[in-house]
């Protein structure tokens, strides 16, 4: 699993600005993770040159797991200029190069920072590692009815890809994003993949993941669904209605 962490930032366009909050924030999420999931490679990466706690190793192994926690400094000036989505990809490059335990795995489960996927032990049981896994940014409306600019997305706060399909078609994705011309990350990824040879090779959770928590860009606050919403999302995946590109 890979969490992205950027405990300073720079980006604009951004609700949640206090570092203290956000460092709260994320280390609440990874405290979860390491306790409540069935998880036992957990990656973290910060890209504003915060540096976790080293208490999160003890936490870790006394839940018999791994946990690797990379810092740097990404490019500030590029992340303030092309947005949130910009940085977030410098931090998934940097990981791709820099981190040991990926190294040993066929893919992994990207989760964004302070958010938490509260069914992951059903998104992982039903999943596999040689497939590559994404939502549509709504699961419930069919894309016409979805606004024009979000119809060409794909989620990217969770989402599941091997190593070798990430390498392929997503690495350098995230250097078209601009927010200022409203081209996200999910955009920058949608096209990547519907342009790529191996876009049959990706489909939907199973069971799609649901996640509770704040979101840093609006401060949306994620909660679990209700009973009959998920139902119903279980109803038109079955159906095959909900379709990543």
């Amino acid at each position: 699993m890979v969490i992205t962490s950027s405990v300073y930032v720079s980006a604009k366009y951004t609700a949640l600005l206090d570092p203290r909050q956000r460092e709260g924030q994320y280390l609440d999420s990874l405290s979860w993770f390491i306790r409540d999931s069935p998880l036992t490679k957990i990656i973290v990466c910060d890209n504003s040159g915060y540096h976790y706690p080293a208490s999160l190793y003890e936490l870790a192994a006394a839940h018999h797991k791994e946990i690797e926690l990379l810092s740097f400094s990404g490019n500030s000036a590029l992340v303030k200029e092309y947005g949130k989505g910009y940085g977030e990809g410098e931090i998934m490059e940097f990981v791709m190069t820099h981190s040991l335990l990926l190294r040993e795995a066929e893919g992994f489960l990207k989760v964004t920072g302070r958010l938490k996927v509260v069914n992951i032990d059903k998104v992982l049981r039903h999943s596999k590692a040689s497939e590559n896994y994404f939502m549509p940014v709504s699961l419930l409306r069919p894309r016409f009815l979805v606004p024009r600019a979000a119809r060409p997305c794909v989620e990217v706060r969770v989402y599941y890809v091997t190593k070798v399909f990430f390498r392929d078609v997503l690495l350098t994705a995230y250097k078209q994003v601009r927010d200022d011309h409203t081209f996200f990350l999910e955009h920058a990824y949608y096209q990547a993949i519907a342009q790529s040879p191996a876009a049959s090779s990706v489909r939907c959770f199973p069971t799609a993941p649901e996640i509770t928590g704040i979101s840093g860009s609006n401060g949306w606050v994620f909660s679990e669904r209700s009973w009959p919403k998920k139902l119903l999302i279980q109803l038109v995946s079955h159906l095959g209605y909900i379709r990543p590109i």
